[in-house]
């Protein structure tokens, strides 16, 4: 079983009390439901299903605190959960190597550098 963090904050934060139920049911379906790398595929019937009857597309304001980006074939990569739960991606933390292998495949590391140490970072 995965185990993920969660932010203990979150339901003091002014734009997820905004969001309906149904948005709040996505959120922790999407959160608990991507991949440990970050990757999450859309499959519209399970959200329809699994989120209160959900339907359409993912609101604004879910893909930008998720820094959700669409990849291929039904795909998103969550650059900002991926940051959250692990911080800033280094080489030399073995759990770390298959997240930065598989975004360097998908030609995403290029795309997001804030994801990844850098040496003026210490």
């Amino acid at each position: 079983m995965i185990k993920r963090f969660i932010d203990s904050d979150l339901f003091n934060k002014k734009f997820f009390r905004l969001l309906t139920a149904q948005e709040k049911v996505l959120w922790f379906w999407i959160t608990t439901h991507c991949t440990y790398d970050g990757f999450w595929e859309f499959d519209e019937a399970a959200v329809s299903f699994y989120c209160n009857g959900f339907n359409g597309e993912i609101p604004d304001v879910i893909k930008e605190k998720l820094g959700m980006v669409y990849v291929d074939g039904g795909q998103w990569f969550l650059s900002k959960w991926v940051l959250f739960q692990y911080g800033p991606l280094r080489l030399s933390v073995r759990p770390h190597l298959r997240i930065i292998e598989r975004l360097q495949r998908k030609g995403l590391d290029k795309q997001f550098p804030e994801l990844f140490w850098t040496f003026h970072e210490e």
